[in-house]
This record gives structure tokens, sequence and C-alpha cells, in this order.
């Protein structure tokens, strides 16, 4: 087993023993990305992008010039005062980020609708106690059948772009929460299959170099088929219309936030109308 990435925290002595890996460091203070990227010249990995987790709005946050080559995922709950992320836009336009802002807050549908037409990168971080399946629906609408160019939102244009009706259709990597692609580990170097099992201090091996191990993979083989327990039900999340691209996530808010089904029915709609149009793009010569 030998995933893509390692989703770790700033730790210098885990770090060193990640000589040439491809990283996601996962940061709670945003003077910390110049360690970060210190530590990536001495210990010689790869930074494929450094997430950031911050209860300071975007507006507020101090971006500076020398960040215009790190790669930044923000977790930000909200935009902020609007005037100030306007004066920082020129900055924000160069850096190489994408802003995720939580659904737990209402006028964050709209803000990224707004983030996104002034050309920055977004994604909606599902939040699973508030989740409005109609703002939803307005906010994948407009991410997948703009009517004027935008910067895309994710999950929306991630999964617009590789979906395979035959198929199903994970967007986890977009959250670095795919196992296929990313692992977890803590200050220790265990290793997880998720945030979420790290939070609940479920590893699967002490280290990386376990991940080999005959159990580790038997382990990696029952999670990657969980999601066949579905099936197993007589009703629920496997008779969706939408389960190939929900995949059961929202199973445990169906009946307390309903209306999963009618989004990721609507949603699969949309995605065949967003394909039928860049089929259909005529490409002028070029001189």
């Amino acid at each position: 087993m030998n995933p893509d990435f390692f989703v770790c925290p700033l730790n210098k002595k885990l770090i060193r023993t990640l000589r040439e890996r491809s990283l996601v460091i996962k940061l709670d203070k945003i003077q910390d990305v110049g360690q970060a990227v210190a530590l990536e010249k001495e210990f010689d990995f790869h930074i494929h992008c450094l997430q950031l987790e911050t209860q300071t709005p975007l507006a507020s946050i101090p971006f500076q010039n020398d960040w215009l080559d790190v790669p930044l995922a923000v977790y930000t709950p909200s935009l902020g005062n609007f005037f100030d992320f306007v004066e920082k836009l020129p900055l924000l336009r160069q850096i190489n980020i994408r802003v995720y802002l939580p659904t737990n807050k209402k006028e964050n549908y709209t803000n990224l609708q707004i983030i996104s037409s002034l050309g920055i990168t977004s994604a909606l971080e599902f939040k699973k106690d508030y989740l409005d399946w109609e703002l939803m629906t307005d906010l994948m609408t407009y991410a997948l059948l703009p009517l004027v160019p935008h910067a895309p939102i994710d999950p929306f244009y991630y999964i617009a772009n590789r979906y395979d009706p035959h198929k199903r259709n994970d967007y986890n990597s977009v959250y670095f929460n795919d196992f296929r692609f990313y692992l977890h580990l803590d200050h220790d170097g265990r290793v997880y299959f998720s945030h979420d099992d790290l939070k609940q201090g479920h590893y699967i091996a002490d280290s990386i170099e376990e991940l080999n191990n005959p159990e580790v993979e038997k382990e990696l083989s029952k999670r990657y088929f969980r999601w066949t327990g579905f099936f197993l039900k007589t009703d629920g999340c496997a008779y969706c219309p939408g389960w190939r691209i929900c995949l059961g996530k929202f199973s445990d808010t169906v009946k307390s936030i309903p209306g999963c089904s009618k989004f990721f029915s609507e949603f699969m709609d949309v995605i065949e109308q967003y394909k039928s149009i860049q089929r259909d793009k005529k490409e002028v010569w070029q001189p």
C-alpha cells in the first residue's frame, strides 16, 4: 500500500522521517506557513498543499506576497468584511489557493458564489449540523451552469469533470479524505484511513513502514468494500437515485435533515447538462 499523499501535522520530528514524500501539512496558525516551507527545503519532501484551519474570516487573514508559490487549502468560517476582502483580491488572485467555507452558515452559500465570481477557487465544506439542500442546489447550479465565467467551486466542479454514470463517484479527495490517495498521520507517526478515524483514535498501523503488512492490506480491502453494506438493507441510501455520487455520506442525516436524495438526483441531471455544454463548445482556430 503506497498512497500518493500523507496528511500530517506540522511536526519537525515526524516530517524528518517523510523525505521524498508528498505531504498535506495541517496548520492551525497562518504564521506557520513560513516554517512549513522552510522544512520542505531542509528535509527534501514535497508540499502537496498546506491545509490551514482557522477561525479568522478570510478577509482578515494576513496573506503574504512571498506565498505566491505555496499551495494553500484555507478552511475559514466566513468571508468577513467584503471591503477588506476586495482590498486583498489582487494578492489572492496570484496565490495558489482554494478557500473552503462551511455549510453551517447560511450566508456562505452566497459567499462562495461571490468568491468564485471574483476569480478565487473555492469549495463547500459539509457540516452535518446544518445543511440547506435548497441553497446547495442553487450553488451547484451556479457552479456548473453559469451565466458568466467564474472560478471552480468544489466538490461540484471536481465531480462533474470526473463523473462516470457507470461507476461510484467519490469526491472525498477534495477534502483529503479518500484513503486510496490520502492517509493521515498523527504526531507519533501512526497511520489512519481518514480524519474522522484520527479523531476517534482508530489507527491502522504504528508507522508508514507497516503499510505493506498483510493485516493492513486486509483492513484496506474491508474499508474499500464497506459501501456494499448499504445494499444489505431493504431501503435507504443504496436505492436512492443519487447513490452514485453521494455513496451514503449523508445516511446519518437523511431523517433529521431531509433533502439529500432530491439534491443528488438533480446534481446528476445538471452534470449531464454540463457535459453536453462541454461537448458542444466550439473550438475557434488560433492565429
